[in-house]
């Protein structure tokens, strides 16, 4: 491998592989130099044509590492992070972002302006351009989980443009600090990432970023945001619905499990189905009024159903 090499990019694979091409698109109509970045692309077992989309691509540092399981993002960045041969820091990044033309150099040059912070991030941006609150998260409470419940995080985005676990815009541009950088446009010092030995793979999917840079954090790390550095993250396309609220609040449930006593699992098991159950009721009353309301009542339903079925 080269030593001009300043960054390394990790992207994890799940049927997105023509979403992976939109990205590389962005990377090379960057001002980074496309011989000073390598890639690592971890196919998690796609089960659509991604492989050989990627296959095809002919980057010069690209290298596909096609996985006969899905393994999870946790596990499946810490995979493209073993391929890795050299020193510079790397950047997870999620194949459902869009790129603006300095995003990656502007983040290249917070993070050497503030080598001591050791993870960087930069700001999140809907279809829009409007902030949307997820570049970075806080720590997990029960307090958070309580305002979720009750619905209190469409106040939040009114009042505050944030959801109740995220941070408002003027928040972040008056210092940056956070306690944990959104997954989706991570960089990490990569000393520091070997010392924190990657991912807790026990995270198959959310909130393994949040667990990463508390552990960091504990090591001296200071997770900080940048408004130079944008992009726009869409949201997943490969994973919606029923799925998704399995895969967030049971990793709700597993930070809570590993970072706190069990009665505080037991407390956010309870405000999880408090606040599906007000789903459930609201959108029954509203389709009374309106069909279009059905399938929202049927997914929370679904989503009760599941929980019960949910175990350590």
């Amino acid at each position: 491998m080269s030593n001009s090499t300043q960054l390394n990019i990790v992207i994890v694979c799940y049927n997105c592989g023509v979403e992976i091409l939109r990205l590389l698109e962005d990377i090379a109509d960057g001002d980074l130099p496309l011989d000073v970045i390598e890639f690592f692309v971890v196919d998690n077992a796609s089960q659509d044509d991604s492989c050989a989309l990627l296959r095809a691509v002919s980057l010069p540092k690209f290298k596909l590492i096609a996985s006969d399981e899905n393994l999870g993002f946790a596990a499946g960045c810490n995979l493209g992070a073993k391929a890795i041969t050299n020193s510079a820091p790397i950047l997870f990044l999620n194949p459902d972002v869009r790129l603006q033309h300095d995003s990656l150099s502007n983040l290249l040059g917070f993070s050497s302006e503030n080598p001591n912070c050791g993870i960087w991030g930069g700001i999140t941006c809907n279809e829009r351009g409007e902030f949307d609150g997820k570049s970075a998260w806080r720590e997990p409470s029960l307090l958070d989980l309580l305002c979720w419940s009750l619905g209190g995080d469409i106040l939040f985005r009114k009042l505050f443009g944030r959801t109740s676990g995220g941070y408002s815009p003027r928040s972040l541009s008056k210092r940056g600090d956070v306690d944990a950088v959104s997954g989706c446009f991570l960089l990490i010092d990569q000393s520091l990432f070997h010392q924190l030995k990657g991912f807790d793979e026990d995270f198959f999917l959310y909130s393994e970023e949040i667990d990463l840079c508390r552990r960091g954090r504990l090591l001296g790390a200071r997770p900080r945001v940048t408004e130079r550095a944008l992009i726009m993250h869409a949201g997943s396309q490969t994973l919606s619905g029923i799925n998704k609220l399995n895969h967030l609040y049971r990793s709700k449930l597993r930070y809570f499990r590993k970072h706190g006593p069990e009665q505080q699992v037991l407390v956010a098991r309870a405000l999880i189905a408090l606040g599906s159950w007000l789903r459930f009721l609201a959108f029954s009353a509203l389709a009374v009024a309106g069909r279009q309301y059905e399938a929202r009542r049927e997914l929370w339903a679904e989503f009760l159903n599941s929980q019960r079925q949910w175990t350590n």
